[in-house]
């Protein structure tokens, strides 16, 4: 009988155990700056593991970071400058990993908004003028410039709309500070240089002249009279 009993209470032990550690409250830590006493970390822990949210504080105080744990593993992470700007965000979807990252200037300003998504670039690439208007917008799929790049001028009207296909330009216009059409890129060679025609348009939107270029540096500018546009506009 005794022997029968002695397995069954060690069966119940453990299951008793085992119930105390599942409901083993969250231990909460800290850490302070050695030089200044200011507190610097603080952690949540569960049964033994980082779980919940951690922070990392600058030691002037200010918020330098939100880790977010669950069972020991890295879910999503905030990470901030001193005056409050999100500088890196990280989050885990669907097994795959995105990061976003804001570049700042050295005074301050925002520079460049960029996403990763398990380390290539993806979805909208955004630079800004230093007032915040935006310079340039370009689109990445799987790391690799995808549809259309446009850059701004100062004034927000378009600079630049190119067109890309697999990393490799397919055409581009240009535009004058005013808006009007200036500039039609279309031939580029398989390597992304300009090889070939492109034409120049004046401000009332008429052919002006072609530019011929040779491994993306023009080598001769021709214009064009009145009476032939409509061949030149027609042949390239």
């Amino acid at each position: 009988m005794q022997s029968f009993i002695k397995p069954v209470l060690l069966a119940v032990m453990l299951v008793f155990s085992a119930i105390v550690m599942a409901q083993q409250p969250k231990l909460e830590l800290e850490k302070y700056y050695e030089s200044s006493g200011n507190l610097q970390f603080e952690y949540e822990y569960h049964n033994g593991k980082l779980h919940g949210t951690t922070k990392e504080y600058y030691e002037s105080g200010e918020i330098k970071a939100e880790l977010i744990y669950k069972k020991g593993r890295l879910t999503a992470k905030k990470q901030f400058r001193r005056n409050g700007d999100l500088e890196y965000e990280l989050k885990y979807k669907n097994g795959k990993k995105l990061e976003t990252k804001i570049e700042y200037y050295s005074t301050g300003e925002p520079f460049r908004q960029r996403i990763f998504i398990d380390g290539k670039r993806e979805d909208l690439e955004i630079e800004y003028y230093k007032d915040g208007q935006t310079k340039a917008e370009r689109n990445y799929v799987n790391g690799k410039k995808e549809g259309s790049a446009r850059g701004y001028y100062t004034n927000g009207r378009l600079q630049g709309d190119w067109l890309f296909k697999n990393d490799e330009p397919i055409s581009a216009t240009l535009f004058y500070k005013t808006g009007e059409k200036w500039i039609n890129h279309n031939y580029f060679d398989n390597k992304g240089r300009l090889n070939g025609v492109s034409k120049e348009y004046n401000k009332e939107g008429k052919l002006m002249a072609l530019r011929y270029y040779q491994n993306n540096d023009m080598v001769k500018r021709k214009r064009v009279g009145s009476g032939l546009r409509w061949w030149w506009e027609l042949r390239y």
